[in-house]
């Protein structure tokens, strides 16, 4: 039997929202438009860690993860793997500023309104893609987040969480 080999492509993404009921946005370089912080799992990192990490370069935010909204997996070729992470966070401290100078990273960030979300769609380059107004309208209307224990390594021990909501959480 032939040995298979395959590139795995990790990208973690962060939906974080402030107990206002705003969320975090970034605006990418390049045109690209409005989005969720977030991007490529540097290997050995994991992807939680990938997730605070690229949380600070993009939107000058430290947030702490509470739980995973999804995760999604894509073959497109034979020998080729996605794996996303969908991480639902909170800011450590409210009152810590956004990125406001464009950078490698990211042009800025910025907290909007949960009413504001879709406006952004008319504003620069729009948004890059549907995830933050999605996310946003999930988590507002009561959706379930999984928690951090459904995201583990091999071998830890089994521990069996409930999915909980923003009710649950300290800050809401």
């Amino acid at each position: 039997m032939d040995k298979q080999h395959f590139s795995l492509l990790g990208i973690s993404l962060v939906v974080c929202r402030n107990s206002k009921g705003e969320y975090l946005s970034v605006l990418e370089n390049h045109d690209q438009g409005w989005w969720l912080p977030g991007g490529l799992v540097d290997p050995p990192e994991t992807y939680q860690k990938a997730a605070i990490r690229e949380t600070i370069e993009e939107a000058a935010i430290n947030v702490r993860l509470w739980g995973i909204l999804r995760c999604e997996q894509s073959c497109q070729k034979a020998n080729y793997q996605r794996f996303k992470v969908v991480f639902y966070a909170q800011p450590i401290d409210e009152n810590q500023p956004v990125k406001t100078k464009p950078d490698q990273e990211t042009q800025c960030s910025k907290w909007i309104p949960y009413t504001e979300l879709e406006k952004y769609h008319n504003i620069g380059p729009g948004w890059r893609g549907p995830e933050l107004l999605n996310w946003a309208k999930y988590i507002e209307e009561g959706g379930y987040i999984l928690p951090m224990s459904f995201l583990t390594g091999e071998g830890a021990p089994t521990v069996i969480q409930q999915p909980f909501t923003i009710k649950d959480l300290p800050l809401k």
